[in-house]
């Protein structure tokens, strides 16, 4: 397992034996849904390789594992002199214009800190860390992405960075404020049409698949806009599994997956390997190749694509009653509200 503060990440796929060509022990671990993989020499109680990510030219980050050390930054860090319980109204990339909002969910117990930031269009996952002295480091890393956010605080506000991966670098301030209110998702994509939906796609077993007005007359339809390399896309799928196992027949869900991967073969086969390990019981299909402006492009029924997940409630008629951008995950104080929220509007849908 993976382990990021409360949660447990299942490696999906676990192979070890000797490389003959060191004569070491090796080990691999393969992160199947989101197609990555760590691979690394064993040897006195160290693992050291690399992360791969297959879907990027070149793309691996180095790492060591050291048995019996369960800390995450410091083992006996200084004391701390903050109080971070609470959320915290958050920019970033601020002083840019690509700045945009988030809140931060901090819980701390002594020097240990868990929690989230929260954005428009999903969180940060189940991040863990600490706090020493007036600063703090979050990380998490889950097969798909490995964050890491630092800061200090400076009067009343904390500074800080967040890196993601070999390169992408930010920079986030926060203050404590629990009035900080973020766009609702249910107002960021509109629809361009009253009429009913339709799409054209092939799905993950290489067929084409239409679904026009005669499709699942008397049903309400679900159509997840995801991608198998996104985190809030797998929490989604995971809810969309609950509700197909409770409403049967009563509602038929679609995901339409936008991948990394612009060879046709190549992104359909991560297609159908997702649907086998995630126990998707749905039509998984491609849309194309992961660009928000590109997914925007092709289905023409909505203004704008803001965030992988979008989900997308029609009715009976196949009329877009409901588009729910993002998807905030059980690391989050909104998951339950938000779970619930949607669950009514399905109900809804279905008994109208």
């Amino acid at each position: 397992h993976l382990i990021n503060g409360d949660e447990r990440i299942l490696i999906e796929k676990v192979g070890y034996g000797r490389d003959r060509s060191t004569a070491k022990d090796t080990i691999r671990f393969d992160f199947l849904a989101f197609d990555t993989y760590m691979e690394a020499f064993y040897e006195e109680n160290v693992i050291e390789g690399y992360w791969v990510v297959n879907y990027k030219e070149n793309y691996k980050i180095p790492f060591i594992a050291i048995f019996g050390e369960s800390h995450r930054f410091l083992k006996t860090p200084k004391e701390a002199l903050l109080d971070l319980n609470g959320q915290w109204e958050t920019i970033f990339d601020f002083n840019s214009e690509d700045a945009y909002p988030a809140i931060a969910e901090f819980i701390q117990k002594e020097n240990s800190l868990s929690g989230t930031f929260m954005t428009e269009t999903g969180d940060y996952r189940y991040l863990a860390g600490d706090t020493y002295s007036d600063k703090i480091r979050l990380s998490v890393f889950d097969g798909s992405h490995a964050f890491l956010f630092s800061g200090s605080m400076q009067n009343d506000t904390i500074y800080g960075e967040f890196r993601s991966g070999k390169h992408y670098k930010s920079n986030w301030k926060s203050f404590k404020s629990n009035s900080t209110q973020l766009q609702d998702p249910y107002k960021m994509s509109q629809t361009t049409t009253k009429k009913e939906v339709e799409f054209n796609f092939t799905d993950s077993n290489g067929d084409e698949f239409k679904f026009d007005e005669s499709s699942d007359p008397d049903k309400i339809v679900l159509i997840n806009i995801m991608g198998t390399w996104c985190p809030n896309c797998r929490d989604e799928a995971e809810y969309l599994k609950r509700i197909k196992k409770e409403m049967g027949d009563k509602v038929q869900i679609y995901s339409i997956a936008f991948e990394r991967y612009k060879n046709k073969d190549i992104a359909l086969s991560k297609l159908n390997q997702y649907k086998q390990t995630m126990g998707i019981e749905w039509p998984v299909l491609l849309g194309g190749y992961a660009s928000k402006q590109e997914a925007s492009e092709t289905l023409t029924f909505l203004d704008k694509i803001y965030s992988y997940p979008t989900l997308i409630m029609l009715n009976k008629a196949h009329q877009v009653q409901h588009i729910h951008t993002g998807f905030y995950g059980p690391a989050t104080s909104k998951h339950k509200a938000m779970i619930a929220d949607l669950d009514k509007k399905i109900s809804d849908l279905i008994s109208s």
